[in-house]
C-alpha cells in the first residue's frame, strides 16, 4: 500500500524563523522577550529606550577592542559614539539562541562611516560588520554582554587595512613580512 501526502502550503514570510529545538522555560522566554523588546530601538537609534532593557550595573565587554563599559552611563557613551560613527546604523539579527540565563545572538551592523570609529577618522564608506554577542540576563533584563565583531573586516571596508587577498599575493606577503620583522626587532608604529 502506497500513501502519499500533499505538501502543506506555507505563507511566505519576511520574518526570520527562529525555531526551537526544545520548549523554552519561562525565564528563557522572558530573556528572549527582552531581546525582542530592545531590537527595534537599535534600528531607530533610541538609546534611552535601549537602556531601559539593561540592568543599572550592566557590563559590556568589547572583546576585539579590549574595552569594558561598566554601568549604564559607560554603555550610553559607547552607544552615542557608535551612532555618531554610523548615524544610519541598521542592525539585522541572523540568529538568536536562548539557553538558561544566556542568549547568544549573531547579527550584522550596517551603516555609513561618517564619524570617528576605533580611533580612526570617518571614511564615508558603507560598512557591514558581522558580530556575535553572548549576553547574560537577570529577570528578563540584560546584565552582561560579551560581544565580538570582525574589527579587521571593518577596517578593511574603511580602507585602512588591505583585504586578505592582497596579503596572500607576493607583494603583500613581502610587505607584511617586513612589518613583522620590524616589530620583532623592537619597531613600533606608535613611535
Amino acid at each position: 500500500m502506497t500513501t502519499t501526502t500533499t505538501p502543506t502550503a506555507t505563507r511566505p514570510s519576511t520574518e526570520p524563523e527562529w525555531g526551537t529545538s526544545l520548549d523554552l522555560l519561562p525565564h528563557e522566554q522572558a530573556n528572549l522577550d527582552a531581546f525582542t523588546g530592545v531590537f527595534p530601538h537599535w534600528n531607530s537609534g533610541n538609546i534611552p529606550a535601549m537602556l531601559e532593557h539593561y540592568e543599572d550595573d550592566i557590563v559590556w565587554r568589547n572583546i576585539p577592542m579590549g574595552e569594558v563599559y561598566d554601568g549604564k552611563e559607560a554603555v550610553r557613551r559607547f552607544l552615542e559614539d557608535l551612532f555618531r560613527a554610523l548615524p544610519d546604523l541598521e542592525l539585522d539579527v541572523t540568529l538568536r539562541v536562548p539557553r538558561g540565563k544566556y542568549v547568544a545572538e549573531e547579527y550584522t551592523i550596517r551603516g555609513t562611516h561618517l564619524g570617528p570609529m576605533f580611533g580612526l577618522p570617518p571614511s564615508g564608506r558603507r560598512l557591514e560588520i558581522r558580530a556575535m554577542s553572548m549576553v547574560e540576563l537577570r529577570g528578563g533584563r540584560l546584565k552582561e554582554d560579551h560581544f565580538y565583531f570582525d574589527a579587521a573586516g571593518a577596517m578593511q571596508q574603511m580602507g585602512y587595512l588591505p583585504d586578505t587577498a592582497a596579503v596572500r599575493r607576493p607583494a603583500g606577503r613581502a610587505v607584511f613580512g617586513l612589518l613583522g620583522w620590524w616589530r620583532r626587532r623592537g619597531g613600533s608604529a606608535a613611535r
